[in-house]
This record gives C-alpha cells, structure tokens and sequence, in this order.
C-alpha cells in the first residue's frame, strides 16, 4: 500500500445531524464512549498499511483538527503522515463546493506526491471497519480507472443513497444518485446496490476527469451526482467492490453505518452495547485508536447499582443508579435513584438524583436537575428546546435548564 494516498472527505456541515453538529464537524461527533466518528476511517487507513492521510476539512473543523493532531501527529522519520488540510481557495475565490470539487482544489497533493499511483477517498463520516488491502487488490485486479465499495441494503433505506447498476464481472453500467424510485437489483427484489461513497482511483484518470468536471460551470462537483456519471458517460473502466466480501482480521463480520441521521447514529450506538455486539472494539488485530484518554477508572459507589448492557468509559461516577443499554463518555456523574435506558450520555454530563433519561442523545456539559424526565414525552421535550427526531431526544450541549 505504499503507492496508495489517503483522501479524508470531512468537510461537510452534517445538516442532519443537529444540533450534535452545531458546533463540530460531523466527522468529530463522539462516538462509542470515547472515540470520534473520524477514528474508523483513520485507523482502518493505518491498519491497512496506509500511512500518508490528508484530511480535507472545512465546517467548524477546529475541534476535528484538535483531536487528529493529539492523535496522530506526522512523523517524517517513520514516513507517517496524518494531516488536516483546510479549504485554502487554492484555485478559485470559492470554498470547498462539493465533494469532487474538495479533491480538485487539492490536487496539488497527488502533483507533491508523485510516488502514489492510486487514491484511496473515503468518506469521514461512517462508522465502519474495512481492510483497505483487499479493496485496492480487486481494483488492482480488473485494471480499473475507478472502483466504488457498495453494499446491499434493503430497498426502502436505498433512496438516501447513491444505486449501482452492474454487470457480471461488477463492472458499473448504472448509477443514480438519491432516486425516489431505486432501482432493485434483478433476480433479488426489494434491495438495491448501494454506493457507500469509498472510492479507489487511478490517480491520473482521476486528475482528468476532475479538471473537465471542474471546467463545467453547469456541475455541483460532486462525485456522486456528477463525477460518476461524466465517468460513465466517457466508458471508463468503473467497477464495484462488494463490501461484504472484505474481512478485517480477527472477525467474521462486516460492519459498516452510515450516521448521518440521529437515528442511524444511536442506533450505532445501541450496537455496541448487546452481548455479542455487531461493532467490535475489542479486537486486538485490528485496532481502533483514538486520541488519549487521562482519567481515571470509573468508580461505582455503594453496591446497589444496577448496570445492564452497557459501555462505561472513564472517570464515570455512578451512585445507586440504573443504567441499560446506554453508553456513557468520559467523567459523567450519575447520581443516586437515576435511571439510564437506551440513551447516549456524552463527556461531562451529570444526570441528577431520581431523573430518569430513556432513549436520549445528552451533548457534552449538561447538568440535569433532580427528578427530570427526558425521553417520554415528546411534547414536554421539544417546549424545552430538545430536538426530538424519529423517537430520540437530543439535548444540546452546555444546555441550561431552568432552575
């Protein structure tokens, strides 16, 4: 993998996911306790042996740059690489517009670079464990210009997705961004053939094709409503890699979510929590690193707590509390007679005695009075400003509640 450059796409807004992407970039969203959602995708770079990463950022990414730079500072000695490279109006007056056009503003960094053949782009923004290797080796193998990781899901999610057409060899003979009316694959009614936006390109296929979309005053540059097509339209050699053949070590399994809704992002969550959980952190050939943690252990005190299926992360103080299926993040207090179930509970929270939390998304540096419920009446939950999506209630960060 040494001749393949990482491409990190994390400069989107995450409109969809307020108010969690208020005052963050989606891709530095908390995740699973401690980590950021960006950690996936950088640690299946490195696990993969690929380690020269530049991250494109632009939206609010001050505490995305923060958390990339503590964990993964460059190290030219060891030819390590991991840097954030902000929209810069390199080639025009414009910012980054879309996510072709993010690429094509920085296409100085395959010119800087000329010892990488191909570019491995993948979105920062899902929760997913892929081993790059076997991708790049199926791209290698068919001799394509451009070669899409795709999965199958079930036709009524497909329309938040681009869908794929393909031949017997997986060769790209379709592709449809977002229809309405998806087309199911034929011989397997009700799924469709889904991009997960993770792309591997020959990198001088990919330079001309950005240049001519780029010259198109009539594009949104965007790679799945524009660059694609143009491919097509051109008869590049556009493959599909079917992502549930990619094993990474150690597991039996494929995980991949896209969370760029509430509810794809807590359901996420949630997986992590059952006995057998679909997202394993816990597999030491393939690691899920993230930026250092210095608390201290969490502590229990008096043993009349109840804690069922659920993930506590240190620094966590937890008094005669109920806690199911939940997720909690660093240094949160739980005070006495509370009750968590199925919430996500970020760092610095504390839940006041007797309240009662069900199916809740807290942001960071809430404190939440006695005896408050949150999470069983929508209505009660919006008149106090919570967003409340899809049966989830979020409280922003640094809420203040009304005493």
């Amino acid at each position: 993998m040494r001749d393949v450059l990482g491409i990190v796409l994390a400069g989107g807004a995450g409109e969809r996911l307020k108010p969690l992407t208020t005052m963050r970039a989606k891709p530095a969203v908390p995740f699973g306790g401690k980590y950021r959602i960006i950690d996936f995708v950088l640690n299946n770079f490195m696990n993969s042996g690929i380690q020269n990463v530049k991250i494109l950022v632009q939206t609010l990414s001050q505490p995305l740059i923060n958390h990339v730079s503590s964990l993964w500072p460059s190290v030219p000695v060891y030819n390590l690489y991991v840097q954030c490279i902000p929209a810069q109006k390199r080639v025009s007056e414009d910012w980054y517009k879309s996510t072709a056009d993010a690429v094509y503003q920085n296409l100085n960094l395959f010119i800087d670079n000329p010892q990488y053949q191909r570019a491995a782009i993948f979105s920062g923004d899902q929760i997913c464990k892929i081993d790059v290797r076997q991708f790049d080796a199926f791209h290698q193998e068919k001799g394509a210009d451009f070669t899409i990781s795709a999965m199958t899901v079930p036709a009524e999610e497909a329309y938040r997705f681009g869908i794929l057409e393909i031949d017997e060899q997986n060769r790209v003979i379709g592709f449809e961004e977002k229809p309405q009316q998806p087309k199911e694959i034929p011989g397997k009614p009700g799924y469709c053939l889904t991009s997960m936006g993770n792309y591997l390109a020959a990198i001088p296929v990919l330079k001309e094709i950005l240049q001519e979309d780029a010259k198109n005053h009539g594009s949104s540059h965007d790679f799945g409503k524009d660059v694609i097509p143009l491919m097509l339209k051109k008869g590049l050699r556009m493959f599909a890699y079917d992502f549930s053949e990619n094993r990474v070590p150690g597991e039996e399994n494929v995980y991949w979510r896209d969370v760029g809704t509430i509810r794809s992002y807590w359901e996420a969550n949630m997986d992590l929590v059952s006995i057998e959980p679909d997202l394993n952190l816990y597999n030491g050939l393939w690691p899920i690193k993230t930026s250092p943690d210095f608390t201290p252990p969490a502590k229990f005190v008096f043993c009349q707590s109840l804690i069922d299926n659920a993930i506590i992360s240190g620094g966590c103080i937890i008094t005669q509390a109920e806690i199911s299926n939940s997720v909690l993040s660093k240094r949160v207090c739980v005070q006495r007679k509370a009750t968590i179930q199925e919430s996500v509970i970020f760092a610095g929270v504390t839940i006041g005695e007797g309240s009662k939390i069900n199916r809740t998304i807290i942001d960071k540096a809430v404190r939440v009075p006695p005896f408050t419920q949150i999470g069983f009446s929508p209505e009660q939950d919006e008149a106090r400003g919570f967003t409340v999506k899809d049966g989830i209630t979020v409280v922003p960060k640094d809420y203040l509640f009304d005493r």
